[in-house]
């Protein structure tokens, strides 16, 4: 339970615990009332009673008793017993209340603790998807990364057969002469031909690979577009071995071209974080020689992850300027 419904559920009960001790004086108070209008008289005449008539036989205000302190016990009394009605409800609803606010977490960190044991399990290695033509992971849901609509696909069941049946119907040349096609007529099962989808497999192995990886450039094409200005200890950036000035070249796909002011890689870092796979990085780091500063173009393997610090990398980028340049 996070700190926000701790605090709330420490309100609520002082708050029951307010009303319980309104509700107990109330309740001494309704007996103190009592006890005097049921007690007998000093000279032994009748009580004055709660609710029996104040006149004497002859239809006179009864003599023997103090008629004014009668009526204000006895409207007391009523006052008390509906104001203790109102407590009650208010103190069985607020049990309610506690109940399912206390349920209702229990249940969330249920959820939570199987997310995180899902999340942190081993993830398989990654599988040709022959119906995109790509590579794709397995998410801590079962579901499919790296692909389009993969959340409605599971991973264990790539060539599922409504996942098949959309994409080949949609993308398709309509040949029903082909003995691999798809029947989409027939009313028994749609089937599509393990040849075919081997003979797709094969085809894409080469181009789909060649996708997912980013770009081989030289050192010359790289141009450096971020800076690393601070580095957390125990973090995944200092595990990586991210150092403070390294200027970042590229982050897995993303360079200079396509980094759209950072936000390519503020999308890109949950995903991975979530798929629990790691992301290549190349950095420019300077080092001083006997012959000066030289530079050199360093490959490293970054875990996006959650640690005890904030976001998931653990260090601060920053926008590059060269200085050289005057930019």
């Amino acid at each position: 339970m996070d700190a926000s419904s701790t605090s709330l559920l420490s309100s609520k009960r002082r708050e029951l615990l307010a009303l319980d001790t309104q509700k107990k004086s109330l309740e001494s108070e309704a007996e103190a009332i009592v006890a005097e209008l049921t007690a007998e008289l000093p000279d032994g005449g009748r009580p004055i009673g709660i609710n029996t008539p104040l006149v004497d036989e002859e239809g006179f205000p009864r003599a023997d008793i103090d008629i004014y302190r009668a009526r204000t016990l006895r409207k007391r009394f009523i006052e008390i017993q509906n104001d203790h009605k109102d407590l009650v409800k208010r103190i069985e609803r607020g049990l309610v209340e506690v109940t399912a606010f206390m349920n209702n977490n229990v249940e969330a960190e249920s959820k939570k603790n199987d997310e995180q044991q899902l999340r942190s399990a081993p993830k398989p290695a990654p599988k040709f998807d022959p119906i995109t033509g790509k590579w794709v992971v397995k998410s801590w849901d079962g579901t499919v990364a790296g692909v389009k609509d993969g959340e409605m696909r599971r991973f264990d069941d790539l060539l599922g057969k409504d996942a098949i049946h959309g994409t080949v119907t949609a993308n398709g040349s309509g040949d029903n002469a082909d003995n691999h096609a798809l029947n989409s007529s027939s009313d028994d099962t749609n089937v599509v031909s393990t040849e075919r989808i081997s003979t797709a497999a094969n085809a894409a192995t080469e181009s789909s690979t060649q996708q997912q990886q980013p770009p081989q450039q030289t050192f010359s094409q790289l141009e450096p577009f971020a800076i690393i200005d601070q580095v957390f200890s125990n973090s995944p950036a200092s595990s990586a071995g991210i150092q403070v000035g390294d200027i970042l070249l590229q982050f897995g796909s993303i360079h200079s071209k396509n980094h759209d002011n950072f936000s390519a890689i503020a999308k890109l870092v949950p995903q991975i974080a979530g798929d629990n796979i790691s992301v290549p990085i190349k950095v420019r780091r300077k080092r001083e020689t006997e012959l000066g500063e030289i530079s050199d173009v360093i490959d490293l393997e970054l875990w996006p992850r959650v640690w005890e610090g904030r976001g998931l990398l653990g260090c601060h980028i920053s926008k590059y300027v060269d200085n050289d340049c005057g930019t």
